[in-house]
């Protein structure tokens, strides 16, 4: 990628408030969840971020380990587990990942894989995975299913949270999005105004996601050494069809 992916301070701070209020992600929560139940040997979870997945997976017993990019994400991870649990977590680029061990399953949830905006990054980070699976292990990832209506409608600075990120403290946080159909990237910018001791407070981030279309998709596996087992259309296992609001890809090895 031209620009490396990261996450500034404001995006780390506040982002366990601002997505523990999404619905659909609790959805995701309980399915990954459940496949990590349903997973004997270690799993990885590749884009960890502050462990929303992690740390009840591990809470519950799971032999789980995490992989992320950003150093603040994974600072807020660490504060929320045992200091002699950190040896689960690596600061590395998917593109480039190897531990030195393998794993029965590995995650990658909530969009992570569309910061892999160029078809070579995309590559890599599968290829990476590919690499530390055991056989006969899976890979599970989940992107949207991009709505066409959507696609065209640009939107500048939308009240998309307006809450708490400690009591008595107020957070709000805009989002301003705008399309590249040629390139089929998304151009995001969050905006977040806080409370901070009675002092109002800002920051921006600003980041570009690549969407996914289904046969894309499937092409772009077939270049890869991976099975593609099954593709949902919801975090409730539901067949994939033109209403289907996400794409969850099932591939094995």
């Amino acid at each position: 990628m031209k620009n490396e992916y990261y996450y500034n301070e404001a995006v780390s701070r506040f982002y366990d408030p601002v997505y523990d209020s999404i619905t659909f992600l609790k959805a995701g929560l309980e399915f990954y969840l459940e496949e990590i139940k349903n997973t004997k040997g270690r799993i990885l979870e590749a884009g960890v971020g502050t462990g929303r997945i992690f740390v009840p997976a591990l809470i519950a017993g799971a032999d789980i380990y995490g992989v992320d990019y950003s150093e603040l994400m994974l600072l807020r991870l660490k504060e929320k587990i045992a200091q002699n649990e950190h040896y689960r977590i690596w600061q590395e680029d998917l593109r480039r990942f190897d531990s030195g061990m393998s794993f029965s399953l590995v995650i990658m949830p909530f969009r992570v894989f569309h910061h892999m905006v160029t078809i070579d990054d995309q590559l890599k980070t599968l290829n990476r995975i590919y690499n530390v699976l055991d056989e006969g292990g899976k890979l599970i990832f989940d992107v949207f299913n991009p709505d066409i209506k959507k696609l065209v409608v640009s939107r500048e600075n939308e009240l998309e949270y307006d809450g708490e990120y400690e009591p008595g403290k107020k957070l709000q946080r805009y989002v301003s999005v705008n399309y590249n159909l040629a390139q089929q990237l998304i151009n995001l910018k969050f905006k977040y105004n806080w409370d901070e001791n009675g002092i109002e407070k800002t920051d921006e981030f600003s980041t570009v996601l690549r969407y996914f279309f289904r046969f894309e998709l499937e092409n772009l596996v077939g270049r890869t050494k991976f099975n593609l087992e099954k593709i949902y259309g919801s975090f409730n296992y539901e067949e994939f069809s033109s209403k289907s609001a996400e794409q969850i890809l099932i591939l094995s090895k």
